[in-house]
């Protein structure tokens, strides 16, 4: 489960750092905390689907894009 939780942090933050997204500017778009962000960028929290919805929808992708890496 752990490398899952790296492997979606690097994917965020790979398509957050494309589309040239500060952690705090990203976060606001998302309407989650920018601390939240950098410990889901670190694979650190389990998180909830509401929350992956949150940031898929701030990167302008689907939920299963996201997640399909």
């Amino acid at each position: 489960m752990d490398n899952f939780k790296e492997g979606l942090g690097n994917r965020i933050k790979e398509l957050r750092e494309g589309k040239k997204l500060g952690v705090r500017e990203f976060a606001l778009l998302a309407d989650i905390e920018h601390h939240q962000l950098i410990n889901i960028e670190k694979g650190r929290v389990d998180m909830r689907v509401s929350t992956l919805k949150k940031i898929a929808g701030g990167l302008s992708i689907t939920l299963s894009e996201l997640v399909d890496f």
